[in-house]
């Protein structure tokens, strides 16, 4: 009888159980989290590009090597900071590499027009001949909207 009754009590106890609501949700919140951070992170640096326009609708290269000025003086080659100091070295490499790749400079709006000038000195210094800069396309009533094919 003993062995009976510590039977139908095993059965009557509750069995755990594993709520996933919570695991869900906190899944959930990682992932838009990551949704939200991943494109800001790919983006380099925050610039205000030049408004023109009239700007070509073509590329000339379409996977150039791009080269960022902010305005808090950071420097980004291919979006990895990098000093002054190397960078000329960093090109004249890259330029060895593939002499035919051109350069795109991405240099935010309200730089000095001079700092903006003597950087592109320096690249057309190291041996390219192609030196684009991105700017966005400015309608009619002064907005502002991405170039085709840029991001």
């Amino acid at each position: 009888m003993g062995a009976s009754t510590s039977k139908s009590l095993k059965n009557k106890l509750p069995e755990p159980e594993i709520n996933v609501t919570p695991l869900v949700d906190v899944v959930l919140v990682l992932l838009i989290i990551f949704m939200v951070v991943t494109p800001a992170m790919a983006e380099g640096e925050h610039i205000e590009l030049p408004k023109l326009t009239a700007v070509d609708e073509k590329p000339k290269d379409l996977h150039p090597i791009e080269l960022t000025l902010a305005l808090n003086g950071r420097i980004l080659l291919e979006k990895n900071a990098i000093n002054e100091a190397d960078l000329l070295p960093k090109l004249e490499e890259l330029h060895k590499a593939d002499a035919e790749k051109q350069l795109r400079l991405n240099a935010d709006a309200r730089l000095p027009w001079g700092r903006i000038r003597t950087m592109m000195a320096k690249v057309q210094d190291v041996g390219f001949s192609g030196v684009s800069i991105k700017v966005e396309e400015q309608n009619a009533g002064g907005s502002a909207k991405k170039k085709k094919g840029e991001k």
